[in-house]
């Protein structure tokens, strides 16, 4: 109430008090500073009309609603409704837009992009852009008059089903972004002008200045409206097949190029459109439907189920208008990755990157590392992303010692990347900084609780990878204390995160501090029930048998094992269990115990190892025999070669 006072004389209110009934706000406001910015009032040369002290006014009037739209957004909505000239401001607003004064006119735009960003005043420009009000403002050929008017129609547009479901009404918008975008880049002089066709634009005077009224660039505008119209999958589509413009000047850029070009430019991060470009290509490497699906991760419903209850309150009619949208929005995933690859071929890892260099704010960091790792679910491109540098800025990634809930969320995002990334990467094409460097962020991710399994998944993959890879990998696991934490996440709800727990455990044998590890008493007994456990979870099973099948060449190893009070049950369970993967390993695990000697060789024994190879070579010997069973050419690999391991088990016994 203490601005609308304030304000009111200004705006030409009478009684500040007008519209109260409409007002929400629980209690009455203090301003401390209101600032208006002063207008030029010279009189422009080319203005005939003889009213300019009426338009001055009028100026003025929407300004401060524009500043207040801005700044107390509740207020603005009140004086564009209620307190501008007692309720005329909408009709004050479109003389501003007839004006043909560019001043005018760009004070108008500002104030449309303002409104339509304000939920209350939103309605009020409706019908400006349904009767093509906006239409003066959208051709004029001032930059900034045209980019708040864009970003008008942008905004209504998405807000009206109408419109937003109109494919020419977007391109029409779309083309207009693009102008934005090179309208600095190009030089293009702005001022007055007049036309008696609207087609072919107004005149441009070189003598005025940019409009003081331009709360932000051309560029700016241009980007922000197609942050609004990128989620159309035809929009998407075109931007990644180098669209231009009809009419476009031949050496003229594509979109998609401009817009790396505006990310890779030097403190892109720090600029007003970083936000709007992060987002921009989040977007263009993600489908609506992924991102429908997220929107219910956590939630006690899932998408499905949403859209099934969705359907019941819906008629057959409006069904079928339902799967005529989605099947012309439909963005298949094949349509998505190839998206992805003309992204990465198109260097925007790189401008991501650059954009990151340069920001501090928490939301475009996070759209950006969430962009990346929508990219780097690609396989074919990981090599160019790490090329492009986005390994190495996810790993240079740091909040201090105790992030904030954002912060948190900025690096499990990046640690999600890296592993991503790291996934199905050759180590060996990594410096040695990259890889040691990966090894602490990935095992941070698994323990992370707030993480996916998802993310837990691929973390323990890139592990796996990386472990594999050399003594200096497996050290620096070690060093991390990664076994323990690996460990632990072999006991995950989630079977395929046990998996690849236990797969990333078995790519740290040979090392010293892992073979400690299994021998004690309590942990062998995990990896044997592991083992025993493979008709709930083969590949689990599989990962546990070749990890004991790895460390048994061990002495002291095997000396452990077959003390375990289950060895038995081992051996003759994985023998007679029909599935040649485990058999294979488990014939390894048994020839090699043959081979220690004492002990070892007697516990082999009394399993019965050495009747039942003899069995089995009796009954699978004869080829014909084999050929009934209809194997596949890997089972009969896995055939020959546990018949192999049979016959050296039969011979070593002997």
């Amino acid at each position: 109430d203490d601005v609308k006072k304030l304000v009111s004389k200004a705006l030409g209110c009478s009684n500040w008090k007008i519209g109260h009934e409409d007002d929400n706000e629980a209690g009455a406001t203090s301003l401390s500073t209101l600032t208006i910015e002063e207008l030029d009032e010279e009189k422009d040369d080319d203005n005939s009309d003889g009213n300019e002290d009426e338009l001055l006014v009028k100026m003025k009037r929407g300004q401060l609603t524009a500043s207040l739209l801005l700044g107390k957004s509740d207020v603005g909505a009140w004086a564009l409704k209620h307190g501008w000239s007692d309720e005329n401001g909408v009709d004050e607003l479109k003389q501003l837009i007839f004006s043909n004064d560019s001043r005018a006119m760009s004070i108008a735009s500002e104030l449309v992009s303002a409104a339509s960003s304000v939920e209350k005043s939103r309605p009020l420009l409706a019908t400006l852009v349904q009767e093509g009000t906006l239409e003066d403002l959208l051709i004029h050929p001032n930059a900034d008059v045209r980019s708040g008017a864009a970003s008008c129609a942008a905004k209504i547009g998405l807000a009206s089903k109408a419109l937003s479901e109109d494919d020419g009404e977007v391109m029409a918008l779309f083309d207009i972004a693009i102008e934005l975008l090179f309208e600095e880049d190009e030089g293009i002089n702005e001022g007055d002008g007049k036309s008696n066709s609207k087609q072919k634009g107004l005149e441009i005077s070189k003598s005025l200045p940019r409009s003081v009224s331009s709360e932000s660039t051309s560029m700016d505008r241009g980007i922000e409206v197609m942050t609004y119209i990128v989620s159309k999958t035809f929009v998407k589509e075109k931007i990644v097949a180098g669209y231009k413009p009809a009419g476009s000047p031949p050496d003229r850029k594509s979109a998609l190029q401009r817009l790396v070009e505006i990310g890779c430019a030097p403190n892109s991060g720090d600029a007003q459109m970083a936000f709007g470009l992060a987002g921009i290509f989040n977007l263009l490497a993600v489908s609506m439907e992924t991102l429908r699906k997220e929107a219910f991760i956590g939630k006690e419903i899932t998408k499905e189920q949403y859209d099934q209850l969705q359907a019941l309150g819906k008629t057959e009619e409006e069904k079928d208008i339902e799967a005529k949208k989605d099947a012309k929005e439909e963005d298949t995933p094949a349509a998505v990755r190839e998206r992805i690859r003309k992204l990465a071929n198109a260097n925007v890892p790189r401008a991501m990157v650059k954009l990151l260099e340069g920001s501090a704010s928490d939301s475009t960091q996070e759209k950006l590392f969430e962009g990346m790792g929508r990219m780097a679910s690609e396989q074919s491109v990981r090599g160019i992303m790490i090329q492009q540098g986005c390994l190495t800025t996810c790993l240079q990634l740091d909040k201090g010692e105790k992030p904030n809930e954002a912060e948190q969320k900025i690096l499990r995002q990046a640690r999600s990347c890296i592993a991503k990334l790291l996934v199905t990467t050759n180590p060996g094409i990594l410096t040695v900084s990259q890889r040691s460097g990966s090894i602490g962020p990935l095992l941070k991710l698994v323990k992370d609780n707030d993480a996916t399994d998802l993310m837990h998944f691929e973390a323990l993959l890139s592990l796996t990878n990386l472990a594999g890879f050399s003594d200096e990998t497996k050290n620096r696991v070690v060093a991390q204390k990664g076994i323990p934490t690996l460990s632990y996440a072999m006991f995950s709800e989630h079977e395929m995160v046990r998996q690849a727990a236990t797969e990333a455990l078995l790519n740290m044998i040979p090392h010293p501090t892992m073979m400690e590890y299994l021998k004690k008493e309590d942990n062998l007994k995990v990896w044997v029930a592991f083992a025993l456990d493979y008709e709930a979870n083969f590949a689990c099973a599989r990962a546990a048998v070749g990890c004991l099948a790895m460390a048994v060449p061990d002495p002291e190893f095997a000396d452990a094992l077959v003390a375990c009070p289950k060895f038995g049950e081992l051996v003759r369970t994985l023998l007679e269990c029909g599935q040649l993967e485990l058999m294979h390993r488990v014939f390894a695990v048994v020839a090699s115990l043959i081979e220690h000697g004492g002990k070892c060789r007697e516990a082999v024994i009394s399993t019965g190892t050495g009747s039942f190879c003899k069995a089995y070579l009796e009954s699978y010997h004869d080829e014909r025999k084999v050929k009934e069973f209809n194997f596949t050419p890997a089972e009969r690999g896995s055939l020959a070669a546990t018949l192999s391991l049979a016959k050296e088990i039969v011979k070593l016994l002997s």
